[in-house]
């Protein structure tokens, strides 16, 4: 029989890619606010709303795994907004995949949460010779935003040390509908494709390794974020090059 995974925010870009790249090798359930496609898989709820969480997590007995893709993804969302949705949604689904007994959750964190390395307002984003970004660098969230993929990362480290929740946190480039990197200088270095995308996810599910944070980004030659935890522990190999595109 095949796993269980349910994805949350999966009528989302990223959770388009994702299910029709992981659709063969699990048993897939959507939870999103929106109504989305029609099916016996596919649930509507808000993940601010904690009974709606767990009346999804009751529908699926035997649920193995969770990628929490959901939450309000604009880089300049509002503090109420970082707070109410990504912070408090994320702590709801957590509660829940606990008393669920899921063996992990895939967390969509953001390079957000060290996108000031890249400089600061106005010019954020626009600093040049950024130098390699790891993860074991100090946090230097960019706005409201990246502090909300923060604290999810935290809320997913507690839940792993207090009980054992596996967390694989993924701070993801940038991913488009075009899958393209062009148009955008930055993006020729931060381009996560769709592929890739995919392909980091799956390994996530599977690597034996039960919490690490890693940065999701293709195999571009001008990327300033380091991956080789990723590929060391994850098995990660990513592919697509944007500096080529």
């Amino acid at each position: 029989m095949q796993q269980k995974l349910l994805m949350t925010g999966s009528s989302g870009l990223i959770g388009g890619v994702l299910w029709k790249g992981l659709a063969e090798a699990y048993d897939l359930y959507g939870l999103d606010r929106m109504a989305g496609e029609n099916g016996t898989h596919r649930f509507q709820a808000d993940i601010t709303d904690s009974a709606q969480v767990e009346a999804v997590f009751d529908r699926i007995p035997g649920l193995n795994y969770v990628v929490h893709l959901a939450g309000d993804a604009r880089v300049d969302a509002d503090w109420q907004s970082a707070l109410k949705v990504n912070i408090e949604g994320t702590k709801n689904v957590y509660a829940a995949a606990q008393r669920h007994a899921v063996q992990r959750v895939v967390f969509a964190s953001s390079n957000h949460v060290t996108g000031a390395y890249e400089g600061f307002p106005p010019s954020l984003h626009t600093k040049e010779n950024v130098g390699v970004i790891t993860v074991s660098d100090p946090i230097r969230p960019d706005g409201f935003y990246g502090v909300s993929k923060a604290a999810g990362e935290a809320i997913a480290r507690m839940y792993y040390e207090l009980y054992g929740l596996e967390s694989i946190c993924l701070r993801i480039g940038s991913v488009n509908k075009e899958d393209s990197p062009a148009g955008n200088p930055r993006t020729r270095a931060t381009w996560l494709s769709h592929r890739d995308l995919v392909e980091l996810v799956r390994c996530s599910l599977k690597a034996d390794v039960k919490f690490g944070i890693y940065y999701g980004v293709s195999n571009n030659k001008k990327r300033f974020w380091d991956i080789s935890n990723a590929e060391q522990e994850l098995g990660y190999r990513p592919v697509d090059d944007g500096s080529r595109e």
